[in-house]
């Protein structure tokens, strides 16, 4: 499936779902927010998002620790239950906070991301970079793959 299904899949009235993923081209990372633009959903740097919300004065991020996947999955539910200037977020550098957590954390955090988060207010494409497979591993990829675009913006 291209971005743009996946998008209107998440909008569709009552979906459950609010959560996809588009396994971005390489070409297009530092682009986000015109790519944003073209498909009519808002830009989140969530990487910065979540940098905000950390207790003032905090050394460390919180993600290194046993349960440190509860902290992302917290900021996404945050995130799905406000409402925001467009009701889907194109969702950036994840990446980034993903490698902060084990292994084991990974793949916890991307069962309840996919599946913890229903009926959101505002739905989320959260963009990964393709070959992450150290942050996507193939058996969430393969299970949810209804909630997985891949490949170019067909616009």
């Amino acid at each position: 499936m291209n971005v743009e299904t996946l998008r209107d899949n998440l909008r569709q009235p009552g979906a459950r779902i609010g959560v996809g993923v588009w396994i971005i081209p390489h070409s297009y990372l530092g682009q986000e927010s015109s790519i944003a633009a073209r498909l009519d959903v808002q830009f989140l740097d969530i990487r910065q998002a979540y940098l905000d919300n950390l207790p003032k004065g905090a050394v460390f991020s919180g993600l290194t620790r046993t349960g440190g996947y509860q902290n992302l999955t917290r900021l996404l539910r945050n995130i799905t239950q406000t409402t925001h200037t467009r009701d889907c977020l194109l969702a950036h550098t994840l990446d980034l906070l993903l490698l902060g957590l084990e292994v084991n954390e990974r793949e916890i955090f991307w069962r309840e991301a996919f599946e913890g988060l229903p009926y959101p207010l505002t739905k989320l494409i959260l963009a990964i970079p393709e070959n992450s497979s150290e942050i996507f591993p193939l058996t969430i990829k393969n299970q949810y793959n209804t909630q997985i675009a891949e490949g170019l913006l067909s616009q």
